[in-house]
């Protein structure tokens, strides 16, 4: 793609450029002092208030860094809400969860149901493909 470039309207506004002669100094320093007080104040108000009271503890800095990490408030109250509602369904619907993993609950605990009695776990009973 080619452009068409009128260079010579161009060159005749720099031409003209060059023929005006610089500001004044004092109006350059009028400029510059004014820039510099908005710029102070545009600092001024961006800078936080200070916070009187109390700072916070050891615990809360390591909670705020570790909520930080993680990506903040949103991303701690996504995966909490995660967290329980995995829970709820497997408590309240275990037969419901078994069903949408296509009957893998039942056939990983040797055909002794979904939720094998507490106990059965560790004092024995339990047995790789048996009953409880």
């Amino acid at each position: 793609m080619t452009i068409d470039r009128d260079d010579d309207v161009l060159d005749a506004l720099f031409d003209a450029a060059r023929g005006t002669p610089a500001p004044p100094d004092a109006l350059i320093a009028r400029v510059l002092a004014d820039a510099e007080r908005v710029q102070a104040e545009t600092r001024a108000a961006a800078a936080p208030p200070a916070r009187a009271g109390r700072r916070p503890g050891a615990l809360a800095g390591a909670l705020g860094r570790w909520i930080a990490a993680l990506g903040g408030w949103p991303a701690v109250s996504g995966v909490t809400l995660a967290g329980v509602a995995g829970l709820a369904l497997g408590f309240a619907l275990p037969d419901v969860v078994d069903t949408w993993s296509g009957g893998q609950i039942w056939s990983l605990s040797g055909g002794a149901g979904t939720m094998p009695e507490m106990g059965a776990l560790w004092d024995g009973t339990w047995e790789e493909g048996g009953d409880v």
